[in-house]
């Protein structure tokens, strides 16, 4: 709840869930927040196709106590990470009857009446994706008012491009950041942050040439408290090519520095440097 209320607080009022987050109570608990602030003063994202495993599912019960176990214990933390989706050898096969389904399920955990987008989430190339029949669904669920559009989230195998089937009615969301960007735009981007941060700063502390190049080019400490998170947020909307990026975390503070680095970027001189820097880096670690 502090989490969720420093992003409303902060201007963040676009959120976006799954069935199988949070040990299956990430909608429940999105709900509750909903609840608290107007329906009509937010926008909610869910996805159906990844179910909760049944490790995960046992836990969900007890979500305070475990998730404070699994942060001790990082082997059992791992195994339950496993178990939440299918083994990746496991074909999913997406199609109304699921989409149905795990749409009606989302509705009475988040308590709501319709979601502003359902997402086919994370769909990979050896999938099942039922094309015309989901069109179909969704077409219908939308003049139900239970959805307001659909689209696809894609994490991996980003190079079949699945959301092309459900154009141009259809929101593409995908997996990129500034090292690894997607072969692709899309709508909105998630996941900008932490790949980049942790091999950048890694290899800016590993390498004090590299660092001073960077502060060099920069004007400014890459390594200073904050900064590198704020250069890599403040240009994530560039470096995509995206309409909109999603940022996640468990603490309310980072909550309120991201919408910072957004809504006060550094200088755009700053962040095209930065870019560029980052582009090099790209080509040539070293």
């Amino acid at each position: 709840m502090a989490v969720l209320g420093s992003a409303f607080d902060n201007g963040m009022t676009h959120f976006d869930t799954a069935r199988m987050y949070g040990l299956g109570m990430a909608e429940a608990e999105l709900g509750a927040f909903v609840r608290t602030v107007g329906r009509d003063r937010v926008t909610i994202a869910t996805k159906f196709g990844i179910e909760v495993g049944g490790m995960a599912q046992r836990l969900a019960r007890f979500q305070a106590p475990a998730r404070a176990l699994l942060r001790k214990a990082p082997g059992l933390r791992a195994a339950v990470k496993g178990r939440q989706a299918p083994p990746a050898a496991t074909v999913r096969v997406y199609d109304a009857a699921m989409a149905e389904r795990s749409l009606d399920q989302s509705l009475t955990a988040l308590g709501v009446d319709y979601v502003d987008i359902l997402f086919v989430h994370g769909p990979e190339p050896t999938d099942t994706v039922k094309t015309d029949e989901l069109r179909h669904f969704f077409e219908g669920a939308r003049q139900q008012g239970k959805i307001r559009a659909w689209g696809v989230s894609q994490d991996e195998g980003l190079d079949v491009d699945f959301a092309t089937s459900f154009a141009p009615h259809g929101v593409d969301q995908l997996r990129s950041d500034v090292l690894h960007p997607s072969p692709r735009s899309a709508d909105i981007t998630f996941g900008v942050l932490n790949r980049a941060y942790g091999t950048l700063s890694a290899a800016l502390m590993a390498d004090a040439a590299l660092t001073a190049r960077w502060r060099e080019g920069l004007q400014i400490d890459p390594l200073a408290p904050g900064v590198l998170a704020k250069l890599i947020l403040g240009s994530a909307t560039r470096a995509t090519d995206s309409r909109a990026i999603l940022y996640s975390s468990t603490k309310p503070a980072r909550i309120a520095e991201a919408a910072g680095a957004v809504s006060s970027p550094l200088e755009a001189e700053t962040l095209t440097r930065f870019l560029e820097l980052a582009e090099d880096f790209r080509k040539d670690p070293t």
